[in-house]
């Protein structure tokens, strides 16, 4: 049987999510862990990526991995919480590289405490670097952004959906970034800038995963906590992040992606 012309020419680019030659793609936190991971995956697939990070050495090494692969890469120090110094390196990333593509807000801290211990500065800390620091990155890179086409892509968790103990800062944080992905995406789709999240469960090799995992005990109660059973990798959060940068998401925004395991489903109960 032919097929119709009409519908061999609507038919979508397959090979679009895998093609990020041209691209300009900016990732805070990701000079380690899933932002490392998200920077190379992208440098593979073509794009030009810019890191931001804290500490230099960091992210030395980490451009220094793209390149050594064949990627594209450039490094800029700045604390996402501080929202001035944010916004004056990102313009300076749309200075040398040209209009941002995508940016993927990454930085995080966690760690595990109760409730009952915690400082008001511990809870704060958190809060000002998952929430406000993603807020800082997405609000700066708005007037910078290729539009339409751009996508904005923060990083939850599944903390955000479900209560676990010792997880009283992060549960808050990451609750926070899904609300602010549904409104921005609210407020900015009519520039044609599309505004999701992925949300990761325990990833392998990680800092984060480390910094939770601080005694035998617990690690097994975060593996337990997952439908699957076993932690995640790095390239699993970078192939959802590119799906939801690319043309094939097109008609996507305002989204979590969970890529987490199923700890969403999981029993938590403290180890």
């Amino acid at each position: 049987m032919t097929i119709p012309e009409t519908l061999t020419q609507n038919q979508p680019d397959r090979s679009a999510a895998a093609d990020y030659r041209g691209k300009r793609v900016v990732i805070s936190g990701g000079s380690s862990g899933i932002g490392l991971g998200i920077a190379q995956h992208l440098a593979a697939l073509g794009a030009q990526v810019a890191i931001l990070g804290r500490t230099q050495d960091k992210l030395d090494a980490a451009t220094a991995s793209i390149i050594a692969a064949g990627g594209h890469a450039a490094g800029f120090s700045v604390d996402v919480r501080d929202a001035a110094k944010v916004a004056e390196t990102l313009a300076a990333c749309r200075e040398q590289h040209g209009e941002i593509d995508a940016l993927i807000a990454a930085a995080a801290g966690n760690f595990f405490v109760p409730a009952a211990k915690m400082s008001a500065n511990a809870f704060k800390t958190v809060i000002d670097i998952d929430l406000v620091g993603t807020f800082n990155v997405f609000s700066a890179a708005l007037p910078l952004l290729r539009k339409p086409g751009a996508s904005l892509i923060a990083i939850t968790a599944p903390q955000a959906q479900r209560a676990m103990p010792l997880q009283a800062h992060a549960c808050a944080a990451k609750a926070g970034i899904d609300m602010l992905v549904k409104c921005l995406a609210l407020e900015w789709g009519a520039l044609g800038v599309r505004v999701n999240a992925v949300s990761p469960g325990p990833i392998a090799d990680t800092e984060g995963l480390s910094k939770l995992s601080a005694s035998p005990e617990i690690e097994t109660f975060v593996r337990e906590a997952t439908a699957l059973k076993r932690f995640g990798k790095a390239e699993d959060i970078a192939q959802a992040v590119a799906f939801l940068c690319s043309a094939q998401a097109g008609y996507v925004t305002g989204s979590i992606l969970d890529c987490d395991g199923g700890m969403r489903l999981g029993n938590f109960h403290s180890p």
